[in-house]
C-alpha cells in the first residue's frame, strides 16, 4: 500500500469516528445475539425491526431518511449463533450498470470495503460484510462502519446514476 494511501484511509476513519457512538461506547454488539444491534439502531435514532431473512437468519431492517436499510446476519449455524452481519442494498435499474463502472467501483482502494455486483438481470447489489466473530464489535467501531457504508451506499448512488 502506498503510504499516502495509507494515510488517506487513516485519516478517513479518524474523521469518521468523531463523535460517534459516544453513549453506547462499551456495548459489544455480536452477530450471535441480533437484539444487540437492534438496540444499537434504536439509540441511534432509528426504528429496528427484527425479522428473519429468506432463509431463516435473522435481519434487521432500520429506516435512513424514509428509505428501508437492511443488515443481513451471515455464518449462522442453524439460523442461530451467527458470527457475521452485513449491509446491503439493491438498485433496480432500467438498463442496468456497465461492468466498467462495477470494476472502477471495485478496484478502488478506499472503496475497498464494499463490493458491487449485478444482480438478476438489471439488478446491481452493494454490499459490506463485517465480522464479529465470537467477541464481538463495540457499538463504537459499529458506528463507523455503519456512517462509512452509508457514505459508500450514497457515493455508488450517486456513481451509477440512481
Amino acid at each position: 500500500m502506498k503510504l499516502g494511501t495509507f494515510f488517506a484511509t487513516a485519516a478517513l476513519a479518524a474523521g469518521l469516528g468523531a463523535g460517534v457512538g459516544q453513549s453506547a461506547e462499551a456495548q459489544q454488539l455480536l452477530a450471535s445475539d441480533p437484539q444487540t444491534f437492534v438496540d444499537f439502531f434504536a439509540s441511534e435514532g432509528y426504528r429496528p425491526e427484527l425479522r428473519e431473512d429468506t432463509v431463516g437468519d435473522p435481519m434487521v431492517m432500520f429506516r435512513r431518511e424514509g428509505k428501508v436499510e437492511y443488515l443481513l446476519f451471515y455464518d449462522c449455524t442453524d439460523n442461530a449463533d451467527c458470527l457475521s452481519v452485513q449491509f446491503f442494498t439493491i438498485f433496480p435499474m432500467e438498463e442496468g450498470v456497465p461492468l466498467e463502472v462495477l470494476n472502477d467501483w471495485n478496484s478502488g482502494v478506499l472503496k475497498r470495503f464494499t463490493r458491487a455486483y449485478t444482480y438478476d438481470d438489471n439488478k446491481v447489489r452493494l454490499d459490506m460484510d463485517i465480522a464479529t466473530s465470537r467477541d464481538g464489535i463495540s457499538s463504537r467501531d459499529f458506528a463507523v462502519l455503519m456512517k462509512l457504508w452509508l457514505m459508500r451506499r450514497d457515493e455508488f448512488q450517486e456513481k451509477i446514476g440512481f
